[in-house]
């Protein structure tokens, strides 16, 4: 478990040696396209999201028509982000554990009977803002199971080195389809009704189900049971809360989703406000927004080789903060697309940014999880946003709310400007299993009682202050990877004498932290195995709680080396 490893050991030099060629085509951001299964589903994918942006722009059209108030208005938002905020942690523990393709299928088919049901009202002549807020809803549950699921699939769809440029080829997808989408809804709508821009959507998400459905992969093999739902969710909160990366993250997201929703929440209203405005109008705004977007992807690589992850996210909610601020006092046309094109450079920089850090700094196993924390702290952002700014717009008018929304976003990006993200390394995460361990020879409940494990160390004096340093490092592995409690002890007569404790839930845990070890984890487990003296490698004891004994023999099963808690009054690094 903690034999010496050097990080170049577990690098895959061998596959870079034999082809340095290929290579260097797979560092192009066109290189994932190259993949048949990405290329066919990144099609479908583009067709379905030309799909959802001409709908959202009939429906935002259908409930400004109506005269509904700007927090109804807002409200579409609000149902559109409200699922993901609440069941993505949910999704997210599923998906780690399950088929994530069979996952995407089952979203995807809530999504599209939600339209199906939206565009038979609207045929029918049924549909009001109430009713169609609500089909909005469902779609978003479907959206809610979907997500996390596909975000953590892109490493299945192509090699680990392309994950990046295949995050940033579907942020590009996404964002042509925010740029012709909206124009093509507004073009339908203007010319055969909201109706059959529902139905055209239907069409689209048709394809998609299509090139999921013949989608085919090699399942990567799992060598223990999934994990219960409560326990995939305290994971991943766990990991959360000692993960720098993760947490910075969801941070950021929510402060930038709070004040960038007012521009989704309240554009509808500011095309409908305008002495031109009209359902084109509305269209051509979203259109310049995504034109905006698409342009931003092509400099999202060469700006974060520039400035880093930190200060380009900085830089674009700085950016988009200042052109909040200007549509905020001023609308005029000539200056209002123009700031909606860098609205779309600087949302598209930081959105994927945010993504590709999780996918790249994010261990496998947990992956989809920090995705959905990540997403749910985004949609909380623009839902609470929307509702926030909506009303705002019914108090102080929609440039008085563009424009404090537009502030607090400058503020925000003020405070977080301090704050580093890691420079993104894909190698780091790839997982590298230890050998299983042979469970105790007595009768015991894996799933049951506490694991303790101990590990002495010998550290020569001069070495203390090192061994402690890196021992911070090592108890954030610990209890980011399922440990959930850690002391370092220290012998009061043998002062070289050192001892690693940690308790683990139960043995099935203990197997899946050995399971999860990533080649960054073994390097720290590397750094402080360089300070141990002696000829014999640390001694490791495991012990299972007398609780692990099956409940019709716990009165004959021997009593386990651990206690249930282990003596926790020594001293802590």
């Amino acid at each position: 478990m903690l034999q010496p490893v050097s990080p170049q050991n577990d690098l895959p030099l061998e596959s870079q040696r034999a082809e340095p060629e290929q290579s260097k085509r797979d560092e192009g951001a066109l290189a994932p396209l190259r993949v048949p299964a990405y290329r066919a589903i990144w099609i479908a994918y583009l067709f379905a999201n030309l799909g959802v942006w001409a709908q959202s722009v009939a429906a935002a059209w259908v409930v400004t028509s109506a005269q509904a108030s700007p927090l109804m208005v807002a409200m579409i938002q609000v149902a559109a982000s409200l699922p993901l905020v609440i069941l993505s942690i949910v999704s997210g523990v599923v998906a780690d554990n399950y088929d994530r393709r069979r996952i995407m299928l089952v979203g995807l088919g809530f999504e599209i009977s939600g339209g199906v049901f939206v565009t038979a009202c609207a045929f029918l002549g049924y549909l009001d803002p109430i009713l169609l807020i609500m089909s909005i809803l469902w779609i978003s549950l479907g959206a809610a199971i979907t997500i996390p699921a596909w975000q953590a699939a892109v490493n299945e769809q192509v090699p680990k080195r392309m994950v990046g440029s295949a995050v940033l080829l579907n942020s590009v997808n996404y964002n042509v389809a925010r740029a012709l989408g909206p124009a093509l809804g507004g073009l339908l709508l203007s010319l055969v009704g909201p109706a059959w821009v529902f139905l055209f959507n239907c069409f689209c998400y048709v394809t998609l189900i299509w090139a999921i459905w013949r989608w085919r992969r090699a399942l990567p093999e799992r060598r223990l049971p999934p994990e219960r739902l409560y326990e995939g969710v305290v994971a991943a909160l766990h990991f959360t809360q000692y993960s720098s990366v993760t947490r910075l993250v969801m941070a950021r997201s929510f402060a930038f989703g709070l004040s960038a929703s007012s521009v989704w929440a309240l554009l509808p209203l500011v095309a409908h406000q305008n002495p031109r405005g009209s359902a084109s109008l509305y269209g051509l705004m979203l259109g310049a927004l995504g034109l905006g977007a698409i342009f931003g992807s092509t400099q999202v690589g060469r700006v974060r080789q520039l400035l880093g992850s930190s200060r380009l996210i900085s830089a674009a909610a700085a950016t988009l903060a200042l052109m909040l601020v200007l549509i905020g006092v001023s609308s005029t046309l000539w200056l209002l697309f123009p700031a909606l094109i860098m609205i779309g450079s600087c949302w598209i920089a930081a959105l994927a940014t945010y993504n590709t850090s999780v996918q790249l700094l994010v261990p496998d196993w947990v992956k989809a999880r920090a995705l959905a924390l990540y997403q749910t702290a985004l949609y909380s952002g623009l839902a609470l946003g929307s509702f926030l700014w909506g009303h705002l717009a019914e108090t102080m008018g929609v440039h008085g709310a563009l424009l404090a929304a537009g502030i607090l976003l400058l503020l925000s990006a003020a405070v977080f400007l301090p704050s580093r993200l890691p420079e993104l390394d894909p190698q780091g995460t790839v997982q590298v299993p230890l050998p299983r361990m042979a469970g105790p020879s007595f009768n015991f409940d894996p799933q049951r009682g506490s694991v303790q494990v101990s590990i002495e160390y010998r550290i020569p004096t001069e070495r203390t202050r090192d061994f402690v340093r890196a021992a911070r490092a090592l108890r954030k592995l610990r209890m980011r990877n399922g440990a959930e409690r850690w002391s370092l002890y220290r012998d009061i007569e043998e002062h070289e004498l050192w001892q690693e404790v940690f308790l683990v839930r139960n043995w099935l845990q203990h197997l899946r932290m050995l399971d999860r070890m990533t080649i960054s984890d073994k390097v720290i487990i590397d750094a402080v195995m360089t300070l141990h003296a002696g000829e014999a490698p640390p001694r490791v004891r495991h012990g299972v709680s007398y609780r692990s004994a099956p409940r019709s023999k716990a009165a004959e099963a021997p009593v386990a080396q651990a206690e249930e808690r282990p003596p926790m009054e020594g001293k802590r690094a």
